[in-house]
């Protein structure tokens, strides 16, 4: 913590941060550099393998200089895609995508919604799979995403089809990764705030 307060002091700026609205692309590289993006992502994958008690010291001594930042990262670490790929992910998506994420790719998390808020119940985002039975197609928007206006990955909430289990419709809700360079993503605007001015928060629309 000594060393990650030592660096924000020299180059991390708050006010100024606060002011433009914007975290520079140095402060990104400095993270990406101490390994900030994948504090609890295991060494084996690239990530330091720390555990959550550390991860909270070190969000704290960043969050001293510039909460933005110290929210940035928590969102990319917290929801975002590292940790439920941790928790659920496949070996095949754990080796795809959690190297990518320590080296500092940045991630998102896409459940609230412009007409139902953050009620799971509602959701109004579905994908079904394609007739060829290969992928599954997204349609839907997202508020409120943070790191969504920059995010390299979204780990996006989407109401798949229905089960029936003893003659009852239960609804199914699946948690899907979403790559930035997929077709059809689109960052239709960057909310603004009155406080923590610079993160990248945003209305994000997934078509097809």
């Amino acid at each position: 913590c000594e060393k990650i307060d030592a660096w924000c002091a020299d180059h991390i700026d708050g006010e100024q941060i606060d002011r433009t609205g914007v975290i520079p692309a140095h402060v990104f590289r400095g993270l990406g550099e101490f390994g900030l993006f994948g504090i609890k992502i295991p060494t084996k994958y690239g990530g330091m393998g720390l555990s959550q008690t550390n991860y909270m010291r070190l969000l704290a001594t960043v969050s001293l200089h510039c909460a933005s930042t110290a929210a940035t990262l928590s969102a990319h670490q917290s929801i975002g895609v590292p940790q439920p790929l941790k928790l659920f992910g496949t070996p095949e998506q754990k080796q795809k995508y959690l190297p990518m994420i320590a080296k500092g790719a940045v991630t998102a998390f896409g459940l609230t919604e412009p007409t139902v808020g953050s009620d799971p119940a509602n959701m109004q985002t579905h994908a079904e799979l394609s007739e060829d039975g290969t992928h599954w197609v997204l349609n839907g928007e997202k508020l409120w995403c943070t790191n969504g206006v920059i995010a390299d990955l979204y780990v996006v909430m989407a109401r798949t089809p229905s089960i029936q289990r003893k003659g009852r419709e239960i609804k199914q809700i699946t948690a899907f990764v979403v790559e930035r360079d997929y077709p059809g993503i689109e960052v239709m605007h960057r909310c603004k705030f009155m406080g923590i001015r610079a993160i990248e928060n945003g209305l994000i629309r997934f078509t097809n």
